[in-house]
């Protein structure tokens, strides 16, 4: 009869995703994984085999929590789209004032690091294909909304917004001001034409004329 298992899979993976987001596959050692997990070594090895087993089980883990429930709320349930890309661009570095620098994005973070564990490739492939996904989304309900240009190719701006919010990404990272990071968001809205159409608060006046 085998052993009751006593630890619990959701903390364990939240935990190994804060240590990775902090300091990398590579910045992050066994001993670290150990210390952050409350886990000995043959128990982390019996659940995931591997370093990258475990690195690669805490990036889906943060594309299921982190990725689609951001995605969701911002890009997907958003009553007004353009101003949910907004807040989903804004979110990012709004966070309040907090002592501790931002560890950033696990995801974009692993796509910079992806070549020192290949086995977490297709996980950030899922990921970056979820965010471009709610862009699409977010995109083709503006348009409809009249709040976006008819012409507005939506696939092509939706890899565009995808690649903006990437970069703002490592920007956030390098401690870049936010101020700068508000005029790149804007930027990225221009991009897309929010401006030359009509606001949600202007389509919303005219329907009840």
């Amino acid at each position: 009869m085998g052993r009751k298992q006593v630890w619990d899979q959701d903390e364990v993976l939240a935990s190994a995703m804060r240590l990775f987001r902090r300091r990398g596959y590579l910045g992050a050692s066994l001993r670290d994984l150990e210390e952050a997990t409350g886990m000995h070594p043959g128990s982390l090895y019996r659940a995931f085999h591997s370093k990258e087993g475990l690195f690669s089980a805490a990036l889906d883990a943060y594309n299921e929590r982190v990725v689609e429930g951001r995605v969701r709320v911002h890009l997907r349930d958003a009553g007004d789209p353009v101003a949910g890309i907004r807040s989903f661009f804004t979110s990012a570095f709004d966070t309040g004032i907090s002592p501790e620098p931002d560890p950033g994005c696990l995801l974009t973070n692993t796509a910079v690091e992806s070549f020192t564990v290949p086995q977490a490739a297709p996980g950030v492939r899922r990921g970056l294909e979820t965010i471009e996904s709610g862009f699409a989304d977010a995109l083709t309900r503006a348009r409809a909304q009249r709040l976006l240009p008819a012409e507005l190719d939506v696939e092509e701006s939706a890899a565009q917004l995808l690649a903006l919010y990437q970069g703002l990404l490592v920007l956030v990272r390098s401690g870049t001001a936010a101020a700068k990071l508000h005029t790149i968001t804007d930027g990225a809205l221009a991009s897309i034409g929010a401006g030359q159409a009509k606001t949600a608060k202007q389509v919303n006046e005219e329907e009840k004329r």
